[in-house]
């Protein structure tokens, strides 16, 4: 039999050590070659398309579509259609290698034709840009650092009005950010990010997953942060970070170690030595028993600390490897700048992509293995189901339950409540797949061998969750395109957010898809909370949240400016209650002119807003507006704030200019929320129409598209 260059490739891809798919893969994929055709659904590896406009029109939410080696020309297609969203595009593969590697540095893939301000996210996701055909034909690419879609903000910002700078934020302050190209290893993106409390002498570190390695940032001036160092590591989109700290008795210091696994093919397991902090960090070995592997976890520390828990023994697990199917393998922090493997889940057990762990030391330990006490459970989420595991004996581990639930699509992630009685569950493609406004998840584990999973939260819209960790009562979650969101968790199954900071406004929907915040790391003591972003680098924040009870808080307008359209009916502008709930407060609002007249344009109004203690609810001012049948320009009235009781205060300006925009000529509107109605689109044609008669075509159609335009930004906008 004689066998082609294809087969003789893939024959070395499977002795490469039987990898498994990828996270993409699982997820489901489209290919494109250069010699592809446009005939099918592109699901085949062996049979690409020939377009990745054609492989979009097929794809399905959740799906990459991954190119091979070649020229793409992508005129006149959206960016934001394959670079962000619920489908992306993926290049540097081959097809002789069946799309299985991606290595955009040996296998160029070319993209002409997309606006240069999206260089960043198009090398990011494994392709090359060039400035036109004939560029590309002649391979003249530009690799070179490139900026974010947004500006980076680089002075702290407290969070005042519903916005802290550029940011929209509740309860998080903004101290600094690091951008992609302010790393010194110029990464095209970011992954996951833990944290460090250097236990000889307090200095705060952030330890950040990047494409092409790991950073550690000195974060004990937050306003200032500095990059110590980074260990490169092969380019890969994941990247995650564990960190474990000991006392070491001979030195008589803390030592501490960071664990880094990537699903790139042949990286091991990376053990960095964070021993010479603050000046140095070193990597101590690499673990070469995997080639690959998503995630690691250290089980029984505080992960305040990283330090094991009184009384009980860390252990390292590593979920899917390319060894086993992808189970979880165990190994031994005895030493642990080489850690020691112990075993691999029983044969027959599934992939796991994250995990967490539970120590028992209450009555449910006889709900363990008989003499199980205290009883070490392993969490496994390995996409399908929640698999609890007494791993106490790690020679002889036993799987207690395992639990699934409606609406299952990604079991992805999740974390443990303070008293270990339930787990909060992220599932990654609920909201990709079945449109779902967001869902988080709690699991009841009273009874670790029936424990029972419900729905505890639905979000305002469709963004994706990712991952979550709980810090006392409160649940800090990496909510992608919606940045930090914090919950308030102390009833588990009712969270109620509290916190948030959107640190991804450009794109600026808040939609499905695995855009924005990765990774966050809340724990700590100084209450620095970092947020590792795909695009846009590291944020360090702060964090009011876990002080709300504390303080009274403050009142405020939730937003600098607002405007409305005559025919709207009313002005209705939103008030915030902030960085505090302690007991009742209220404020009182009027009304007074500007260049608007009260009873001929709007009618004066005044009140006062009480809110309970404990309640943080927006309130809203509403205020009747007068539609009158002149033709005016814009007009504007103003809101007053005063006598703030309760003990809280003002937030930002006590006066909000509310500007009323003229549209006599579009007649009554239909109504709107959020500070205005808006006009039907088909009244609007009537203002190109009257341009028209007089002369001014070009200009009224083009007016008339733009007043269209804005209408449907205005429904369309989330609320």
């Amino acid at each position: 039999m004689t066998l082609g260059c294809r087969d003789l490739a893939w024959i070395g891809l499977l002795f490469a050590g039987a990898a498994l798919a990828s996270h993409d893969d699982t997820l489901g994929a489209r290919f494109v070659g250069a010699d592809g055709i446009n005939a099918s659904s592109c699901l085949e590896h062996h049979v690409p398309c020939r377009s990745i406009q054609y492989a979009l029109a097929q794809a399905e939410p959740g799906n990459t579509v991954k190119v091979a080696a070649g020229i793409y020309d992508m005129s006149g297609v959206e960016p934001e259609s394959f670079l962000f969203g619920v489908v992306k595009a993926q290049g540097g593969y081959l097809e002789v290698e069946h799309f299985q590697l991606q290595d955009p540095e040996r296998n160029p893939t070319i993209l002409v034709g997309v606006d240069p301000r999206y260089r960043q996210a198009v090398m990011r996701l494994g392709f090359q840009w060039a400035a036109d055909m004939a560029s590309a034909q002649q391979e003249i690419v530009d690799n070179s650092p490139a900026p974010a879609l947004q500006a980076t903000q680089f002075v702290p910002m407290n969070c005042v009005q519903a916005f802290a700078g550029q940011f929209p934020c509740r309860n998080v302050d903004f101290q600094a950010q690091i951008a992609l190209n302010q790393f010194s290893s110029q990464p095209t993106s970011a992954a996951n990010v833990w944290g460090l409390v250097d236990l000889n002498d307090n200095r705060e570190y952030a330890v950040v997953g990047l494409r092409n390695g790991t950073a550690v940032v000195d974060l004990t001036d937050p306003a200032n942060p500095r990059q110590v160092s980074t260990v490169p590591g092969n380019n890969s989109l994941w990247r995650e970070v564990k960190v474990y700290q000991h006392f070491d008795v001979a030195a008589n210091r803390f030592r501490a170690y960071a664990y880094i696994t990537t699903e790139a093919a042949g990286s091991g397991l990376q053990v960095i030595d964070l021993s010479g902090l603050p000046n140095s960090v070193a990597l101590a070995t690499t673990l070469v028993d995997t080639g690959s592997q998503h995630t690691a976890y250290v089980s029984n520390i505080d992960y305040a600390t990283n330090r094991a828990l009184p009384g009980a023994t860390p252990y390292l697990y590593l979920a899917g490897s390319n060894i086993g199917g992808g189970s979880w393998r165990v190994y031994s922090l005895v030493n642990p700048a080489q850690p020691q493997f112990i075993r691999q889940a029983p044969a027959g057990s599934q992939y796991v992509h994250d995990a967490t762990s539970l120590l028992i030391t209450d009555q449910r330990t006889t709900q363990c293995a008989l003499g199980h006490n205290p009883c070490e459970v392993y969490v496994d989420f390995n996409e399908n189901t929640v698999d609890l595991w007494d791993v106490t004996d790690k020679a002889a581990p036993v799987m207690l339950s395992s639990t699934t639930y409606s609406n299952a699509s990604y079991t992805h992630s999740g974390w443990p409540t303070a008293d270990q009685r339930s787990i909060f569950v992220h599932d990654e493609l609920e909201e990709i797949r079945r449109g779902l406004f967001t869902q988080i998840y709690t699991m009841n584990v009273d009874d670790l061998r029936n424990p029972f999973i419900q729905a505890s939260y639905q979000g305002p819209d469709t963004t994706t969750d990712h991952n979550g960790y709980t810090k006392g009562s409160l649940l800090y979650v990496s909510h992608y395109r919606r940045g930090l969101v914090v919950f308030d968790a102390s009833n588990p199954s009712q969270l109620r957010e509290v916190g948030h900071f959107d640190g991804f406004i450009e794109p600026a929907a808040n939609s499905a898809g695995f855009d924005g915040a990765w990774g966050v790391y809340p724990f700590f003591p100084s209450g620095t909370v970092v947020i590792s972003d795909i695009s846009n680098g590291l944020y360090i924040l702060r964090d009011h949240t876990a002080t709300l009870s504390q303080n009274a808080g403050r009142i405020g307008f939730a937003g600098a400016t607002a405007s409305v359209g005559e025919n709207a009916g009313s002005a209705r502008v939103t008030m915030r209650r902030s960085n505090g709930f302690m007991g009742a407060v209220s404020i009182q609002f009027a009304t007074s002119d500007l260049t608007a007249t009260a009873g001929a344009d709007y009618t004066a109004s005044s009140g006062t807003l009480n809110w309970a203690a404990g309640d943080m609810s927006d309130q809203t001012i509403t205020v009747p507006l007068v539609n009158d049948s002149q033709s005016e320009g814009t007009e504007a009235f103003r809101i007053t704030l005063t006598n703030v009781a309760g003990g809280a205060a003002i937030d930002g300006s006590s006066t909000l200019d509310v500007q009323i925009s003229n549209d006599d000529f579009a007649g009554p509107g239909t109504g709107g929320g959020g500070g205005g109605g808006a006009v039907g689109t088909s009244l609007l044609w009537l203002l190109g129409l009257l341009l028209l008669a007089t002369g001014r075509q070009p200009q009224a159609r083009r007016r008339a598209h733009q007043c269209a335009d804005q209408v449907r930004l205005r429904h369309d906008r989330p609320a």
